[in-house]
């Protein structure tokens, strides 16, 4: 790609040009990924264990993108008295502006959940390595679910901060549900419970190292 040099100056719209190109590695990988794993999130995930990945972009650097964007859109308000203006508590706030590094960190322990919860429906045929990434992809999912829902914050009174919040909670249930029943299909019921399994022991777990980082910093 070739620069506009205009007087010695590289115009405004190459520079974000070169950093567009640069930032979604050209090939659109990023977009690309994104949809996939939204279209045919079975198919991403098969293809990258099975080692096609040339077109596709790595779990780690797609999740901290996606954090980031999170992050960027979770700092807008709506109208008055809606949902996105209440002001949340000390502990909230730090968890938020933390988001990126606490959704890292606690990824080996959603693996290890998936690992404790599905222990007698074959968890041993996948390694640790395999469930890391899994489980990436699986956290962009939550994000984008959480972009769609967001705006419904924007306008929502209030008043309704504890439904949006459980109907958040359950609709992260699908790709869950979803998720498990792709590597380890089985009945209904039995997939659901594990998964239920799963998600509280995820979620302690985070509960447990956002304390224990906090103590850490001396927050």
């Amino acid at each position: 790609m070739r620069s506009k040099i205009h007087g010695g100056a590289i115009d405004l719209e190459e520079c974000v040009g070169q950093y567009s190109a640069w930032y979604f590695h050209v090939d659109n990988t990023f977009v690309k990924t994104t949809r996939t794993l939204v279209v045919h999130p079975d198919r991403l995930i098969s293809d990258y264990f099975a080692g096609r990945r040339k077109g596709y972009m790595a779990p780690i650097p797609l999740l901290a993108v996606w954090c980031v964007i999170l992050l960027f859109f979770g700092h807008i308000e709506g109208g008055a008295g809606t949902i996105s203006t209440i002001e949340g508590s000390a502990t909230h706030n730090w968890i938020v502006e933390h988001y990126t590094l606490l959704t890292i960190v606690t990824v080996p322990f959603m693996v290890l959940a998936v690992k404790i919860a599905f222990r007698k429906a074959g968890a041993a045929r996948y390694n640790w390595v395999e469930y890391l990434l899994g489980c990436c992809y699986l956290s962009v999912l939550y994000i984008l679910l959480s972009l769609v829902l967001m705006p419904i914050g924007w306008v929502l009174d209030a008043s309704y901060y504890t439904v949006y919040g459980w109907t958040s909670m359950v609709l992260c249930l699908l790709p869950t549900y979803w998720a498990a029943y792709s590597f380890f299909p089985d009945k209904f019921w039995k997939t659901l419970g594990r998964t239920l399994w799963a998600s509280v022991l995820y979620l302690l777990f985070s509960v447990i190292i956002a304390v224990g980082v906090m103590l850490i910093i001396g927050y």
